[in-house]
């Protein structure tokens, strides 16, 4: 017997219900990355928009200085598996003017050039299952969307990209920013690729959580973690 989703006409279904639904179902939500959100983009972000005020009174000439730059558009839209998707908020109005709409969520998975004040905008879309790997284009923009699934429950497994160690029980966020640049201890980040969408351990009252680690990690390994529904 086929599982059915059910609404009535004047609510729209919760997070939790969506995700009972995937998982009756056997179906993962089909999402595609947000072409619109690249050329909304700026083409360099400071020191300082990248990662908000980090200590008081900080305003020297290097908090100033251009840190970050747009990156190509292959290189920003390609997924991999196990990296965090997120989605814009209040988007219900023109979501309609969107072809991938007909068939899939836009979604982003690269934080490059978005500035950690923008972290209110969004929300946790999942956590990527199968890829998307783009390829450079002529110039005049993308012709298809690469389609792609994430996981809206149950046990992922991401990268731990907060700077310090992951224990078992611990609730973990996402955020746009790795937490020691934000101290203003460091500002180094992978250099193969954009910055992405990381993590880093929350407390209880953080509306960006994404679930409850079930493994132990250290700064740039891997763990599991049991997404909330």
């Amino acid at each position: 017997m086929r599982a059915r989703l059910t609404r009535s006409p004047s609510r729209t279904p919760s997070q939790s219900q969506l995700c009972q639904w995937c998982l009756t179902t056997r179906v993962l939500p089909r999402l595609a990355v947000d072409a619109y959100e690249f050329a909304a983009l700026k083409d360099q972000l400071t020191g300082a928009e990248m990662t908000g005020p980090r200590v008081a009174g900080d305003q020297d000439d290097m908090s100033q200085m251009p840190t970050e730059y747009k990156p190509m558009f292959h290189e920003w839209a390609t997924v991999q598996p196990g990296m965090v998707c997120l989605a814009r908020k209040k988007k219900t109005a023109v979501f309609r003017q969107y072809v991938a709409a007909e068939t899939a969520v836009p979604v982003i998975a690269c934080a490059a050039c978005l500035p950690v004040a923008q972290e209110k905008d969004y929300f946790f879309a999942g956590v990527a299952r199968s890829k998307s790997v783009r390829s450079p284009d002529d110039g005049v923009g993308p012709t298809t969307d690469e389609f792609f699934t994430v996981s809206l429950g149950g046990m992922v497994t991401v990268l731990n990209t907060s700077g310090t160690q992951i224990h078992p029980g611990d609730l973990v966020e996402w955020c746009l920013i790795n937490p020691s640049a934000q101290r203003g201890n460091s500002q180094k980040r992978l250099k193969t690729g954009p910055r992405r969408i990381g993590i880093r351990t929350a407390s209880v009252s953080s509306s960006k959580i994404i679930g409850r680690a079930l493994s132990f990690a250290k700064s740039g390994e891997t763990l599991d973690v049991l997404v909330k529904q």
